[in-house]
């Protein structure tokens, strides 16, 4: 099918070079096609700036390395989608694309594209039909034969003073300075749809702020890679700049990345804070750096690839209204890498549900038992554009980041299921559940000792081997992925009753345990708490971006269900005053006070349960930090260690047991190579004290 393309393309050609319209060229194309017949096919593109995205083309970058690429402009970009649609990449690479540009995106064979079961696809296929500016090439359509025009473009373009792409963005950057440059407090939120120029203004205002006189700017973002684009338009304006290790150096300025919980466990000083791509952030996070800094630009996507920032918009402005009431939003409307009305924006936009939008109730229902609960059949959410629209509306609203690839894993996930709570043809609420657990006993023990880790399957594999229990990953779970409700029916019970209709159902459906993971804040443990919700594990790292702890809650649905909520939740009561001293010692003040005020008293000395732990430590594979309590006590019931031990196991027990895992001062201590040493002789150490424990008490 690459002639037909090449058909097309010169049916085009001449139309498309005096257009700022960006087009897609969609078409079949076999495995069989050889790198030869593909380098011919470059030739006759005869495009300089091409963008080739494809797990199995030769000299072409991955679809999971596509955001190396932000930043960058192509006049073309190929897009292989044969053996997999990547929603995350086709987004990312659509907006690298220049005016009059060429997507063309290579599908599968007809054969394999007609069986690709997937709801997805199936929604993706609608939006080749009937569209302009795109253009699906199939063996009995004769598209190039009889293609339409493209207008050409009668939009005028005032002259710009370089670097500025726009006169909207020069006055943009100018009003920054501005402002950044008074001796009053700034704080500015800069939005945009893709394609605006927001990052290309934030590095622009950079360079101007450096050039003028010396600064710390400290720019933070939920990945190092978001802040990459940044770096490259800074670096434009700024060749002469030295490198360092989070940043550069610029004449007698500094400018750096710093990540979102290290800004906020350290607090450096800066003359001006960048927050890029806000809406990944939670609320309190950005609550604390309104409180420290006096001048933050906050810049985030209204919609794109990220997820987008509408609900983090009405949340963090109400934010701003009570804290910095004196703030200032500016917002880019318009595109400088293709024009107005662009075929391809418009189109990616309703590929990806970028535009999904949900309207203000009109009819209200009286109570909660008026509703309409439902599992959703995905199949035929596909072809309902209002209903699929209100659903993924909903769950944008609600979370910080939703992609586009979390909207196809709904859709097509054999282990999901959504509900919905509507009224007179209106969504009040989205709830996901992805189904996991289910193995047989030997893969459960695999697990338990480390040995194998099946994907998709948080909740039996985070019970099963982080929080000790070994037959966890043979019951079955349901865990709840997202959920939404309306923000005209909120506070009113609604959420209350949907949940409970899900959880019933999920008992019918014949699972175990009901449960949910997420990042640690005080609000959502009191949530899942008033849902009947006891607390299963903590997380002993805190994410980068959260600054957060995860944590697992669940409540059982059956009589094995009872027995692992009730055996789990009594273990981390247990363990809890232990690992408060080592993996859990930064917990804030409020969850911390939260726990205590829910935690039994139980009895701390070595048990039977606390012998499988250290077995399984020891012996196994399981982490030392889950064992941590366990390991402590057996360690207390001695006085004095064993002869039967060596001296440097002696030493290990010791040392491991004053530190409470800090492995950086255990291998100090201990002079040994790294954590990996030091982890093997504590097992071995550990293998001989439990050994000798249990000759002891005849166990």
């Amino acid at each position: 099918m690459l002639e037909q393309i090449q058909l097309t393309i010169n049916k085009l050609k001449s139309d498309l070079s005096l257009s700022r319209q960006r087009i897609v060229i969609a078409s079949h194309v076999s495995h069989q096609v050889t790198y030869q017949e593909f380098s011919s096919f470059l030739t006759f593109l005869n495009c300089p700036d091409l963008l080739v995205v494809s797990s199995s083309i030769k000299n072409s970058i991955s679809p999971d390395k596509s955001s190396l690429k932000l930043g960058e402009e192509y006049d073309g970009v190929i897009f292989d989608a044969r053996d997999k649609f990547d929603p995350n990449a086709l987004g990312i690479i659509s907006g690298v694309l220049r005016s009059a540009g060429m997507l063309i995106i290579f599908l599968p064979e007809k054969e394999q594209w007609v069986e690709w079961d997937s709801n997805y696809m199936l929604h993706f296929k609608k939006l080749l039909d009937n569209r302009e500016g795109v253009y699906y090439i199939d063996e009995g359509n004769k598209l190039a034969e009889n293609c339409p025009r493209i207008p050409i473009c009668k939009e005028i373009t005032a002259d710009v003073q370089s670097p500025y792409k726009s006169i909207e963005q020069k006055e943009t950057v100018d009003e920054l300075v501005r402002l950044i440059s008074t001796e009053s407090d700034v704080c500015t939120v800069l939005t945009s749809g893709r394609g605006r120029g927001k990052t290309s203004s934030l590095g622009l205002l950079v360079a101007k702020l450096v050039a003028a006189e010396n600064h710390r700017i400290l720019i933070t973002a939920p990945r190092k890679s978001i802040t990459e684009p940044f770096f490259k338009h800074l670096l434009k304006q700024c060749p002469d700049a030295i490198g360092s290790k989070f940043g550069y150096k610029i004449n007698q300025s500094i400018v750096e990345f710093i990540a979102p919980d290290a800004l906020l466990t350290d607090k450096p000083e800066a003359d001006v804070l960048l927050v890029d791509e806000a809406a990944a952030i939670p609320l309190p996070m950005l609550k604390a750096v309104l409180s420290h800094y006096r001048k933050v630009i906050f810049s985030s996507t209204t919609h794109g690839y990220e997820g987008t920032g509408r609900g983090f918009v009405l949340k963090f402005y109400d934010l701003l209204n009570n804290w910095r009431p004196d703030w200032l939003k500016i917002e880019l409307h318009q595109p400088i890498r293709w024009g107005k009305n662009d075929y391809l924006e418009s189109w990616i936009e309703d590929v990806l549900f970028l535009n999904a939008k949900s309207d203000r109730l009109i009819n209200f229902p009286e109570q909660p038992e008026d509703c309409q609960f439902e599992l959703v059949d995905r199949r035929l959410l596909v072809r309902d554009e209002s209903k699929i629209s209100s659903i993924f509306s909903l769950l944008v609203s609600a979370h910080y980041r939703t992609s586009p690839a979390d909207f196809q894993y709904l859709l097509d996930d054999k282990k999901v299921r959504i509900y919905s709570l509507s009224y007179m043809g209106s969504i009040l609420g989205v709830l996901a559940v992805s189904v996991e657990g289910g193995f047989d006993k030997d893969l459960s023990t695999d697990i338990y000792r480390g040995v194998r880790r099946p994907k998709g399957h948080l909740l039996a594999q985070t019970l099963c081997f982080h929080a000790g229990y070994e037959s966890a990953a043979q019951l079955k779970y349901s865990r709840v992925m997202r959920i939404a409700i309306h923000p005209d029916v909120q506070q009113h019970g609604f959420g209350s009753y949907f949940l409970r209709q899900v959880i019933e159902q999920e008992s019918r459906n014949g699972i175990d345990v009901f449960g949910s993971s997420f990042s640690a804040t005080f609000e959502l443990l009191k949530f899942w708490q008033k849902a009947g919700m006891s607390i299963l594990r903590f997380g002993f790292s805190r994410d980068h971006v959260t600054a957060s702890h995860a944590v697992v809650v669940g409540m059982s649905l059956s009589e094995k269900g009872k027995v692992l909520v009730d055996t789990l939740a009594s273990k981390f009561d247990r363990d809890l005053s232990s690992w408060e001293v080592g993996p859990l010692s930064s917990l804030s003040v409020d969850i911390r006070n939260y726990l205590h005020s829910n935690v039994k008293n139980h009895d701390q000395s070595f048990s039977s349960i606390d012998g499988v732990d250290v077995n399984s430590f020891a012996n196994h594979n399981r982490n030392y930090e889950a064992c941590m309590p366990s390991i402590n006590r057996l360690i207390a019931e001695y006085e004095n260690l064993p002869d039967d031990l060596s001296e440097s196991e002696k030493e290990i027990i010791r040392i491991s047991f004053q530190y409470n895992g800090d492995w950086e001062k255990i291998v100090k201590c201990m002079g040994l190579s790294g954590k990996g040493e030091a982890v093997a002789l504590l097992r071995i150490a550990l293998s001989a004290l439990l050994k000798n424990y249990m000759s002891r008490h005849d166990v």
